[in-house]
């Protein structure tokens, strides 16, 4: 028996509460990473046994994050194509069958409506939805502070990852929340008041992992390629040199004779100076220059980087050779929204549906949802527009609005366009007798050109429907057909010379 037939034959009501009962049984299973006595505010390490703050690890990932481009351009880029539409109430019959008319929204969603247009006197609700996927992105948390006033939400504001910490039970089950920041100030906050979103964890928990920590080691090799190339560019791009001193030469003269080689042929201001000695000494090249190498590896480094956050290249300004294996750029920006930007959407979503939409306001039949842009090339729109309006799924008007036209008189009827060729949908009968008989004619004359004086066989000739009765078996085939002509021009206007004829 499905839950709607037993809430039904229980209560004699057809709906069913989506809403969760207000106390839970208690589970039997613990989360990974809590140990006995849960999370308090002085006890939120991480990772079971190992001990690591939580709070270290997560400013780590900042650091990362604000210093690597690649890292950064990525998690903008995901931040930005996902919130783009913005945040907007989308009417959900629940059923998928999506033929019923929108009816008008109720005062709960017009309330909700208001609250979303309005988040806090400092923050509109676009910017805090980019917070978040940030957060999701870069720290795999992310937390928003929901403001009550009685029973219903009036404000949200975001909240600081690093400084939340969530207060538990060993089961994983959340009691409330501590905010403390570095400088020691203190919040504390009922569940109610905070929305928690956390990115998938392999092994469960209350914390996600995020594309930053999974980066992590591609991320640090580039900073230390980075740092390394640019002491080389800071120096010049010295050669790697070796210099072989006579045996008669003492340690003061060599260390003096390697200050002076720093101070005049070491720097961007001493490139092009001879490197000169005395004395016997002789100075050798030990390889050319590897700065070629170091930036191979930081392009190496910049692929895997982008990879762990699922970007495709175009998508941080990397402009490919050729574009090998990386398909079209409109496959890698279906690829961009399906793999990487939807999935972000949806946890988004569903979490403030449910926190706002359902608890706070009651609201049933309708959820948040983040508008869609389209980014397709204007010429693939442009191609799939043209190709409606041939097919018939569009009629001109349809078109016209779309492009933002005005309508014009016709322009309803749809038509068929096939290739030079239009015919009305309601006409589509008459075509179809139309062709069959001019395919009937074809066949007519090819048969006369090539056996001119056979008769006639009817089941060889059937006629199209609504044609005359067919000729007498006496008639050849080149007869039928300069008769036929013959009538044709007959009926032109003014009539044709029967010799012409």
């Amino acid at each position: 028996m499905s839950l709607k037939s037993w809430w039904q034959g229980v209560t004699g009501q057809a709906e069913v509460l989506e809403t969760a009962p207000a106390k839970l049984p208690e589970r039997a299973g613990y989360e990974y990473g809590i140990g006995p006595g849960g999370l308090t505010e002085t006890r939120q390490s991480i990772g079971g046994a190992t001990g690591t703050d939580r709070r270290s690890n997560l400013t780590q990932l900042y650091d990362a994050y604000m210093a690597c481009p690649w890292a950064w351009a990525s998690v903008n880029a995901i931040a930005r194509t996902v919130t783009a539409g913005g945040l907007v109430m989308d009417w959900d019959p629940g059923d998928g069958s999506g033929g019923e008319e929108q009816p008008d929204k109720p005062a709960e969603v017009l309330l909700l409506e208001r609250m979303i247009a309005y988040c806090n006197p400092r923050e509109n609700i676009r910017q805090i939805l980019r917070g978040i996927i940030t957060d999701l992105l870069v720290f795999g948390d992310a937390f928003v502070e929901v403001v009550w006033l009685a029973n219903q939400p009036v404000a949200l504001y975001s909240l600081d990852c690093p400084s939340m910490l969530p207060i538990a039970d060993e089961h994983g089950t959340v009691t409330g929340y501590a905010q403390v920041t570095e400088l020691g100030q203190r919040a504390t906050f009922e569940p109610r008041e905070v929305i928690h979103i956390s990115l998938d964890a392999p092994r469960s928990g209350l914390f996600g992992v995020s594309p930053t920590q999974a980066a992590m080691l591609p991320i640090t090799s580039w900073l230390f390629a980075s740092a390394t190339s640019k002491e080389i560019f800071r120096k010049g791009a010295p050669p790697q040199i070796h210099v072989d001193f006579p045996a008669s030469a003492s340690p003061a003269e060599i260390n003096r004779w390697n200050a002076q080689y720093q101070q005049r042929n070491v720097g961007p201001r001493n490139i092009g100076t001879p490197i000169s000695t005395k004395g016997g000494a002789q100075v050798q090249e030990l390889a050319q220059s590897r700065t070629i190498d170091y930036l191979r590896f930081l392009d190496q480094r910049r692929d895997e980087i982008i990879a762990a956050y699922g970007v495709p290249p175009a998508k941080v300004g990397i402009i490919e050779s050729g574009n090998l294996g990386g398909g079209t750029g409109e496959s890698q920006d279906r690829t961009f929204e399906v793999n990487t930007c939807q999935p972000l959407a949806e946890l988004v979503v569903e979490a403030f549906t449910y926190h706002l939409a359902r608890v706070g306001f009651g609201v049933e039949g309708w959820r948040l949802k983040l508008a869609e842009i389209d980014l397709r090339d204007s010429k693939v729109v442009e191609e799939i527009r043209d190709m409606r309006l041939r097919s018939g799924a569009w009629t001109l008007n349809r078109y016209r609005a779309d492009i933002g036209e005005p309508a014009i008189e016709g322009g309803d009827r749809a038509l068929l366009v096939d290739r030079t060729n239009f015919v009305q949908w309601d006409d589509m009968d008459a075509m179809s007798q139309a062709g069959v008989a001019n395919r009937l004619r074809g066949t007519t004359l090819a048969m006369a050109v090539a056996q001119p004086d056979k008769p006639v066989e009817l089941s060889d000739l059937p006629e199209a429907p609504g044609a005359p009765a067919p000729p007498p078996p006496t008639e050849t085939l080149k007869q039928r057909y300069q008769r036929r002509l013959r009538e044709a021009l007959a009926e032109l206007p003014g009539g044709v010379d029967e010799r012409a004829a």
